[in-house]
């Protein structure tokens, strides 16, 4: 407790407000069960010092000191507005601040604090400290290395069905899939590394992520290495923020390179309550490097809404989207694209132990018929879901064990497109 004997002047009490210093702790710090015992009594003299600011600063100390942070911020307030160079008022003022996530105003007061010609020499290296550790979490850092074991029953995203219908000349022929087509199912191990970086200032913020994932499997050539990459710019106002992002992301299969991303989006959310709605727009661009007829330019629109309940430590968000995947290509099977998705992913911490849910849903339907070979050129519909489930639990600070179970199916009116498959793997992540 910095504040606890700082700046308590008995000439600027009140005359209805009694002596306060009987008020405060006997030990400097005092612990949380003495600041507890304290608040009855400082309560009950509300209506006798509602114009002293030393009685709020006290109040508001005591709050703090018991983890009743809003409550506290709001007697120092009044505190700080009768009298604005209250210094314990001060001090605990800007360690609420920083409990809440408003950083740079907490930066600020301690600065000007560090500033006051009247500041008691003891208090100033415990203000040095934590001006220098707040400023430190203005440009943070965090890496992640996860290594997973598991078992995949379609590790290659085979179609579901052993055997195709063709149509050749309108007359329907069934044909043996080759087997290497069909779902191989084995063991597999993940080895992913990622890194975040993050630089806050004032009216801005810049986020930069990237992951590396390498999957090594036990069954045919389905060995597959992913890298990704993202950065954000932040623009928060008072009550809304603005998120402007980046994207890149690479994947190579059995060997080969697979495909290659890029998009652009750009996010408004609304209002800073438990639950905030949001709008995003995204443009991505998608290039298959061994088809790339299939290459395509994709636009959506996706509406939001996200909760954080802190009581429960609870987070809820769901996302709908529509979206338009124009072919680059005159010749692309199907031509454009149109069709939309749902997103629902919850997450709950239970001490040591989080549990998370993500459930998704979309459909997709082409302008014109895939291909004269299915279905007598049928338009093709596909309709996916998954569900995946991931349970972590906290050995120690930097180490957890994880538990994943991912599930997805596909539905199609055309069944080269229709298929399913299940992992579950297990594993440790490291964060340093």
């Amino acid at each position: 407790m910095l504040a606890g004997i700082f700046w308590f002047s008995a000439a600027a009490f009140a005359q209805s407000c009694p002596d306060l210093q009987s008020y405060s702790p006997s030990h400097n710090p005092a612990t949380q069960e003495e600041w507890a015992a304290r608040l009855p009594a400082l309560e009950a003299l509300l209506e006798s010092c509602l114009r002293n600011d030393a009685y709020f600063a006290l109040l508001g100390a005591a709050q703090l000191n018991i983890g009743e942070v809003p409550q506290a911020l709001e007697s120092l307030e009044r505190a700080l507005l009768i009298n604005p160079k209250n210094g314990a008022a001060q001090i605990d003022y800007a360690e609420a601040l920083f409990r809440v996530g408003q950083l740079f105003a907490a930066i600020e007061i301690n600065d000007s604090l560090l500033k006051r010609e009247d500041l008691p020499a003891n208090l100033q290296p415990a203000l040095l400290a934590r001006q220098r550790l707040w400023q430190q979490q203005t440009r943070q850092h965090q890496f992640l290395l996860e290594a997973t074991t598991g078992y995949d029953n379609n590790l290659n995203g085979g179609p579901t069905r052993s055997d195709l219908t063709l149509t050749f000349g309108g007359t329907p022929v069934v044909l043996t899939l080759n087997p290497d087509y069909q779902p191989i199912q084995g063991s597999y191990a993940n080895l992913r590394l990622g890194g975040a970086w993050q630089f806050q200032a004032p009216d801005y913020q810049h986020d930069f992520l990237a992951t590396l994932r390498v999957r090594k499997t036990s069954a045919g050539d389905t060995d597959l290495a992913q890298a990704d990459a993202r950065y954000t710019f932040s623009l928060p106002t008072r009550h809304n923020r603005w998120e402007f992002s980046a994207g890149a992301s690479h994947m190579q299969f059995g060997g080969s390179p697979l495909y290659s991303v890029g998009d652009l989006r750009g996010r408004f959310i609304w209002g800073a309550n438990q639950c905030r709605p949001s709008l995003e727009a995204g443009l991505q661009e998608l290039h298959y490097h061994a088809q790339s007829v299939m290459d395509g330019a994709e636009t959506s629109v996706t509406a939001g809404l996200g909760c954080t309940f802190s009581e429960s430590r609870q987070g809820l968000r769901l996302d709908v989207g529509l979206l338009n995947n124009n072919a680059q290509n005159a010749s692309r099977p199907g031509g454009d694209r149109t069709g939309w998705n749902v997103r629902l992913n919850w997450q709950v911490q239970l001490g040591a132990n989080e549990i998370s849910t993500q459930l998704g849903y979309a459909s997709l339907d082409d302008q014109y018929g895939y291909s004269a070979l299915l279905a007598n050129n049928a338009t093709r519909n596909v309709q996916s879901e998954y569900i995946n489930l991931h349970y972590k639990r906290l050995l120690k600070s930097n180490l957890a064990l994880l538990v994943n179970l991912n599930h997805q199916l596909q539905h199609s009116n055309l069944e080269p497109f229709q298929n399913r498959g299940t992992a579950a793997e297990v594993g440790l992540a490291l964060n340093f």
